[in-house]
């Protein structure tokens, strides 16, 4: 769009700039050099963006869980050595081990333990326990929950009986559920990634990361919709399960 653009000048502006897929490096080029940025903690300090604070809270895996999800780890990571392959973006591991495991049984093999290791982490007892507690803290709040994994969003929604979206959602469904939240006829909602940009989603006071990825452009989106201009101090809280990659996650979609 922008290379056709008969224009003698372009602007850019982006909430989230940055990308996995390193896409962003060509902006110089399509738009020109970056001449001004402010941070969202910058902008609270004005009328721009509501005061908030960051909480993490630490989950722990169960005794028998912790063995299953090292053992899922080694099988990963022994592949990776043997192979010598290294992972350092998410496009890395599609190219470098989801196509590859389409035609080797042993890339397969890792790629499945993989994702089991990062279903125990998401899954982890403990924190339905947090979410429960947190839900019973904010009743009077509107909430929004999030999780990078739809299976995880049917099943919060399921076991606290809370409206949720996701991808399967029909367009009239998923209108009429915003609006009741918009109008506190819905004080929570628990969503995937369908709602992390391109939708006007009510304005709230609390949002929940149950488990997300590590990439800073979905972090500030989601908290981005807590940051609307308010009384009070808005709050975001992330579960992070100890011991595990979301650790490590957690840490770098902040830098």
């Amino acid at each position: 769009i922008a290379e056709s653009a008969f224009t003698p000048l372009r602007l850019g502006l982006s909430a989230t700039p940055e990308r996995s897929d390193m896409a962003h490096v060509e902006l110089d080029e399509l738009i020109g050099p970056e001449v001004y940025r402010r941070s969202p903690a910058e902008l609270t300090k004005g009328r721009y963006l509501a005061q908030y604070q960051e909480k993490i809270i630490d989950i722990a895996l169960s005794g028998e869980d912790e063995i299953r999800y090292a053992e899922q780890r080694r099988i990963y990571s022994s592949f990776l050595r043997r192979r010598r392959i290294v992972i350092r973006s998410p496009e890395d591991f599609q190219q470098k081990l989801i196509f590859l495991s389409a035609r080797d049984p042993e890339a397969r093999t890792a790629m499945l333990a993989w994702r089991e290791a990062r279903q125990i982490a998401m899954n982890a007892p403990a924190k339905y326990s947090e979410i429960e507690r947190l839900l019973h803290k904010h009743a009077a709040d509107q909430v929004l929950l999030f999780s990078e994994y739809n299976p995880v969003v049917d099943q919060i929604s399921r076991r606290f009986c809370l409206p949720s979206i996701t991808y399967k959602t029909p367009t009239e469904e998923r209108r009429t559920i915003l609006d009741r939240f918009r109008t506190g006829q819905y004080t929570k909602l628990v969503t995937g990634r369908v709602l992390n940009e391109g939708v006007d989603v009510p304005d709230c006071r609390v949002a929940i990361i149950v488990s997300g990825n590590s990439t800073k452009r979905e972090y500030i989106q989601r908290l981005g919709r807590i940051l609307r201009p308010k009384e009070g101090e808005a709050l975001l809280y992330e579960l992070v399960t100890t011991g595990t990659t979301e650790e490590e996650m957690a840490k770098r979609r902040k830098e």
